[in-house]
């Protein structure tokens, strides 16, 4: 038999043992890490490479900083330099940088870096994409570790905008092939973040770079997810497996009612259209070209496809305050379409198929598959393009099986909100390089008047002959479409509702831009 002071003990070393255990869960509860504060985004595609000069992506503003930087209003800002003086003759600019500013592995940031980056842009070896954007530089070089002189063969007004490209270590790259670099899988940049882990195939994180010299990220990592697929990438986003996607015209009524998302439905300078490839003899005749541009029916497309989330397009600078209104903009006309492939001597046949010394006027729209709407935009026009007796078909590849200077007609994506150079000399302007490294002119338009205005439009000063130069390029360009433009695709992003601090702005091709201000971005429940 257990007596009353026995009794006593054994309660009071239960109790004890009830307390211990309630402390141990209650410090296990404060110990519990909250939410990992992470940003996932879903990406429609994977990089083959992260080095800027080499590969465009929408990682750049994460991971690295230009001289110059485009802000809210895609005006274009001091970033790495504190400030920049013009020499009266527009020839010489000169930049003051920050200083203290350090690399993601601790190397300070000097104008050897800037002068370094300039000239592996401008060396033939790296094949930069970019070249043609500094081919009017003469000399760069280092006054002192925080000064860059930049001297200039004749005025060239889009410099500015040029310098916003990503400064690259020069130690990185001492005694190495650029194009063979480690640092192209792991890059060493200035920006908010750095990198962290690429997975290929599956994602790439991006951790938070505490040093960084401007304002500090909040999220501590950014994990770009690849999903090429619109339809998962929408699933994941309703369901919260990602936090930030680029949404399909089709899927925005509906993720509208979701409660935890925003929807986010922003103008974009991003147009599509049809690239005729010059090398195909049916595009050489312009009566051939216009006539595909007039059996566009630009109208239903922009409601059908886009579901009104976006403009008809008639322009590459439609969308930019030099914009020219008064140019042919081939509202849909068949009669009109019909009459100008008379004129170029197709004929229609029983069938309503028109053949021209004995060959059909037929061929192909390649897309890329991952891009529904610019897959469904192909189909529509190409069973459209009947009613003028034309035998079109459409080519939905993966990106990896397209090569654009091969396909018939490609349905082209671009598009930039900033200074009026920036694609249209790469796009238009006559390609002397077998390699493409200064453009995108993969449809090997040429046209001697739109060169001359390309030419001009980089090299005048004053802003409203400037603007009339660029004026006349847009109506020169319609007269000799190098394109059959469509429609302007507003970027509709859907994001979790719980992320503040984003900032709209007029947003690239394919909505590039959206992620411009990230290190400003928080999550509101932690």
């Amino acid at each position: 038999m257990i007596t009353f002071n026995k009794r006593i003990l054994v309660l009071f070393m239960v109790l004890v043992v009830i307390v211990a255990g309630c402390s141990k869960k209650e410090d296990a509860k404060e110990s519990t890490p909250s939410k990992e504060n992470r940003l996932i985004y879903a990406s429609e595609e994977e990089f083959e490479g992260l080095n800027p000069i080499l590969e465009e992506t929408n990682l750049d503003a994460l991971l690295f900083r230009g001289v110059m930087r485009f802000d809210e209003s895609n005006k274009v800002v001091t970033d790495i330099a504190d400030s920049f003086d013009v020499s009266e003759d527009k020839l010489t600019y000169t930049f003051k940088l920050k200083e203290g500013i350090t690399f993601h592995d601790g190397e300070e940031l000097t104008a050897d870096d800037v002068v370094f980056t300039i000239e592996s842009i401008m060396d033939d070896q790296n094949a930069s994409f970019l070249k043609s954007d500094f081919e009017e530089v003469a000399t760069t070089k280092t006054l002192d570790d925080y000064t860059v002189e930049i001297t200039l063969k004749q005025p060239f007004t889009p410099l500015l905008d040029k310098l916003t490209v990503p400064i690259l270590p020069k130690h990185a790259f001492e005694g190495i092939d650029m194009r063979t670099a480690d640092f192209n899988s792991h890059p060493i940049g200035a920006g908010p973040y750095m990198f962290d882990k690429w997975d290929r195939g599956n994602s790439l994180t991006l951790q938070a770079y505490s040093e960084f010299f401007g304002t500090k990220p909040s999220i501590e990592k950014v994990i770009f997810k690849f999903i090429p697929d619109s339809n998962v990438r929408a699933l994941q986003l309703k369901s919260g497996e990602v936090d930030v996607a680029l949404l399909d015209p089709v899927q925005v009524e509906n993720l509208e009612r979701e409660e935890n998302l925003t929807i986010y439905d922003i103008e974009s300078a991003d147009y599509r259209g049809i690239l005729f490839n010059m090398n195909l003899d049916l595009w050489k005749d312009v009566n051939v070209r216009r006539a595909f541009s007039y059996a566009t029916d630009r109208e239903q497309i922009v409601k059908g496809i886009l579901k009104g989330h976006g403009s008809v397009a008639y322009s590459p600078l439609q969308n930019h305050e030099f914009r020219n209104e008064q140019i042919e903009k081939y509202t849909y006309d068949l009669e009109k379409a019909n009459a100008l492939l008379d004129e170029a001597g197709w004929k229609e046949n029983e069938d309503g198929i028109r053949f021209k010394d004995g060959e059909k006027l037929s061929f192909t729209i390649t897309a890329p598959a991952s891009d529904t709407v610019r897959v469904n935009m192909a189909n529509y026009v190409a069973e459209g393009f009947k009613d003028i007796g034309a035998d079109v078909k459409v080519a939905a590849l993966d990106w990896s099986a397209i090569t654009i200077e091969d396909a018939d007609a490609f349905m082209v994506g671009w598009g930039s909100p900033y200074d009026a150079d920036h694609h249209t000399h790469i796009l238009f302007h006559t390609d002397e390089s077998s390699i493409k490294s200064s453009g995108y002119n993969y449809g090997s338009y040429s046209n001697k008047k739109v060169d001359e205005l390309l030419a001009k439009g980089r090299t005048e000063t004053d802003s409203d002959k400037r603007k009339a130069i660029y004026m006349q390029f847009q109506e020169e360009l319609a007269n000799d479409p190098a394109f059959d433009f469509i429609a302007y695709e507003n970027a509709v992003y859907g994001i979790n509702k719980n992320v503040s601090g984003v900032k709209e702005r007029t947003l690239g091709h394919h909505g590039s831009g959206f992620l411009w201000n990230v290190e400003e971005w928080k999550w509101n429940d932690q």
